[in-house]
């Protein structure tokens, strides 16, 4: 089987003048200066807008220097073809080369920990983040030498039935490219790396792009977005008290006060329990509605604490374990009406999930929709949501500790126990965070207890 191929420039590139001739390409966020061009390079890069095989470029003036300077710059688009005309991958770079991209295969290569492959339509997608372009792969062969560069293989191995030739192509490409390391450990032995997990890195880079993604509305025309206010639970509902907001603007600490004296308290005061006006009062200040509305076909709401959009797709899950005036169990809040539904949970995961989180007086599960944020955010709405659970966090803590409440943020874990309590669909709501709030103990007791757990 033959090597051929054809370039092209990638989709939202094109060609400026400068001053004196000078040509640039351009395409957001970056350009290049190619310096002054021939006539007839200027022509031929032109071409480039449609694929071109590589010989005819040359043959048309366009010369090697400067096809390279494309490709190392990550300004082209290469296909590579077998000899039955049909195309074997397709290299479509996402920025430009460094490091070991110019330097020779070593003997032996491995795939790179960091390499991800995913259906994309009707094809397979090799990619990474610490690579330089993504490989689409059109000839299932191809895939077969990727299966083998698990381990190491020799520089001149041919995968499968691909021709020696296309074999060591490939390996040129997936090393210049970034996909390929030289030693096992290479990807281990500096902090840069090895502090990275593959679907870290992966999600960090993925969630990171600019275009493509954001708030494309992809799903408008498609699917009906969510409403704004969650279904509720079937059960009893409990009608929460509401703090007189203009006392306490007057008596509250002030925002310095709050922010200096906050502090991760772990253990409640078991004596005297939270009490439920002391609760309502916390949701009310964290997290209820206090406007709503319309924008582009979603319904939209305003609460004491900023989401993307307006959109607040957290919903929070009070379980109650020890609150003066309030049953134990597992209560969702409705933000818009300021009070609790009970609901009807399995009591094991439940016992499992507050063992868990320490046994706290009340702990709060945020979950979210994820249909609220991601029927219009496209490739970043996951991390989007994250933010929100920070910023929410830090609303929660601030107001317990101006409450004189014994706060304190989890960061991992209680997702299949809490899927397991409420029967919820994980892959339509699922928990992405937990709270713990209790009463707190005299200031002697706290202190001491803080600094026995260190603070956070």
């Amino acid at each position: 089987m033959a090597v051929s191929e054809t370039v092209r420039l990638l989709p939202g590139v094109h060609c400026a003048m400068g001053e004196g001739g000078e040509v640039f390409l351009v395409a957001r966020p970056r350009s290049e200066s190619l310096g002054r061009l021939t006539a007839e390079q200027l022509t031929t890069l032109r071409r480039l807008a449609n694929a071109c095989t590589v010989d005819d470029l040359l043959g048309d003036g366009l010369t090697t220097r400067l096809l390279e300077r494309l490709r190392s710059g990550g300004w082209l688009t290469t296909t590579v073809w077998g000899n039955d005309n049909l195309p074997l991958y397709t290299l479509r770079p996402r920025r430009r080369r460094h490091g070991a991209g110019h330097d020779a295969v070593p003997a032996r290569v491995m795939l790179s920990r960091f390499a991800v492959l995913r259906r994309d339509g009707a094809e397979m997608l090799v990619e990474s983040a610490v690579a330089t372009c993504d490989v689409h792969v059109h000839d299932p062969r191809v895939l077969e030498f990727v299966a083998a560069s698990l381990t190491p293989v020799s520089r001149g191995d041919a995968p499968g039935q691909l021709s020696a030739d296309v074999g060591r192509r490939l390996v040129v490409d997936l090393w210049r490219e970034g996909f390929l390391t030289d030693q096992s450990d290479a990807e281990t032995d500096e902090l840069r790396l090895a502090q990275w997990s593959a679907h870290e890195l992966w999600f960090h880079h993925r969630s990171s792009k600019i275009d493509g993604t954001g708030g494309t509305y992809w799903a408008k025309g498609r699917f009906d977005p969510l409403p704004g206010r969650h279904r509720p639970f079937d059960g009893p509902t409990v009608a929460l008290p509401k703090p007189d907001l203009g006392r306490l603007r007057a008596t509250d600490p002030t925002l310095t006060a709050v922010i200096e004296d906050r502090r991760s308290v772990r253990e409640g005061d078991e004596d005297n329990p939270l009490t439920l006006d002391q609760l309502g009062e916390f949701l009310f200040r964290c997290a209820r509605v206090r406007g709503v509305g319309v924008y582009s076909g979603q319904e939209v709401s305003d609460r004491p604490y900023p989401a993307g959009g307006g959109l607040h797709e957290l919903e929070i899950y009070p379980v109650v374990r020890s609150v003066t005036g309030l049953h134990t169990g597992l209560y969702h809040y409705d933000a818009h009406s300021h009070r609790l539904t009970l609901g009807s949970a399995h009591p094991a995961p439940l016992r499992a999930l507050l063992k868990w989180s320490g046994m706290p007086q009340v702990l709060l599960v945020v979950t979210a929709r994820f249909g609220r944020l991601m029927w219009k955010y496209e490739g970043t709405g996951y991390a989007l949501m994250l933010k929100h659970v920070g910023v929410l966090y830090q609303n929660m803590y601030l107001i317990a500790t101006a409450m004189a409440l014994a706060p304190c943020a989890i960061a991992v874990g209680g997702n299949d126990f809490f899927a397991e309590a409420t029967g919820l669909d994980p892959m339509t709501e699922a928990s992405v965070g937990a709270f713990t709030l209790g009463s707190r103990r005299p200031a002697s007791s706290t202190v001491a207890g803080a600094d026995r757990k260190g603070r956070s």
